[in-house]
């Protein structure tokens, strides 16, 4: 045995010998022993009266869920935040950036869009003050009767978000795109088709080219104008976290229903398939109710339609 390969042997061992802890306690814990999930509801959802912040944390890890997300950077404090957490174990996984659809980072006026960009940073900033890992945004929305088409839109929006990912990057925090009804990378109306494909939402984050922004994809919120576990698929690892609801479609309705948003279960998302979609693309992570909250009982039956419908459990 040459020197080289002596050496490159030897340090070999000492390598394996000194892994060995680290490599058993990684086989004991297996992907397949890990939740592929975990839920959390959005804050405003917590509609049990009287409560505190704390009280609520521990309201929702009573219940059984993993975490929540922020409806805004501006709704409790961040030492409130902190104070639950280190009381109740639960984390706050995410935020919601606050007045993205009044304050807009595709707005034609250059002194609103200037604001929006400093509540970007105020989200990010509250959000890597949390210890959350995640901004939700909506980048812009193309509005009738104003000077807000879809070229406008991308390009203004791109602006505004290109000049927050160094902080982005400082932080620690990713910003996620969420898929709305904004009338933007998609069509919209009761005539648009409904089997849209993802390829413009695609492009518009590859043209960002950061790892700091990602998707927030709605796995319910395009059922009008598309078959989701198609988008999942085709959006792949650019999905950095999801949120849930329904959508009853038309052609489903009985009843006296009529089409729209419901609860997880009473609509026409194909959640097998939808399951699948995401097993294919090795999704493991956070899934956010969107829905109408409520108290306890209404939490905790919102928290066994996810594991349901989404663990298929």
């Amino acid at each position: 045995m040459n020197r080289r390969r002596f050496l490159h042997a030897s340090s070999a061992a000492v390598a394996a010998t000194a892994m060995g802890p680290v490599l058993q306690a990684g086989a004991a814990a297996t992907p397949e022993l890990r939740p592929r999930f975990q839920f959390s509801v959005k804050w405003g959802m917590i509609g049990e009266a009287g409560l505190s912040v704390t009280d609520k944390f521990k309201l929702l890890k009573d219940l059984g869920y993993d975490g929540v997300e922020m409806d805004s950077q501006y709704a409790v404090s961040a030492a409130e935040i902190r104070a639950a957490q280190d009381a109740t174990g639960l984390p706050a996984q995410g935020v919601v950036n606050a007045n993205h659809w009044s304050t807009r980072l595709s707005d034609p006026a250059a002194q609103v869009r200037a604001k929006a960009v400093q509540e970007l940073v105020d989200g990010l900033r509250y959000t890597h003050a949390i210890g959350a890992s995640t901004l939700l945004l909506v980048p812009g929305a193309v509005q009738e009767g104003k000077d807000e088409n879809r070229e406008q839109v991308w390009e203004r929006s791109l602006a505004g978000i290109r000049q927050v990912i160094p902080l982005a990057a400082e932080l620690g925090v990713r910003i996620g795109i969420e898929n709305v009804w904004n009338r933007f990378l998609y069509q919209h109306g009761d005539d648009a088709p409904a089997d849209q494909k993802p390829d413009a939402f695609i492009r518009y984050v590859d043209e960002i080219n950061s790892a700091w922004v990602g998707i927030y994809l709605d796995l319910s919120n395009h059922r009008k104008y598309a078959y989701e576990p198609d988008w999942i698929r085709a959006m792949g690892r650019r999905i950095i976290k999801c949120d849930t609801k329904d959508y009853l479609l038309a052609k489903d309705a009985k009843d006296g229903r009529k089409e729209g948003f419901c609860d997880i279960g009473e609509g026409s998302v194909d959640w097998p398939a939808t399951r699948q979609a995401l097993a294919d693309i090795n999704y493991y992570g956070w899934i956010s109710s969107e829905v109408a909250g409520g108290d306890r009982a209404r939490l905790a039956d919102n928290l066994a339609r996810m594991r349901k419908h989404l663990l298929g459990v």
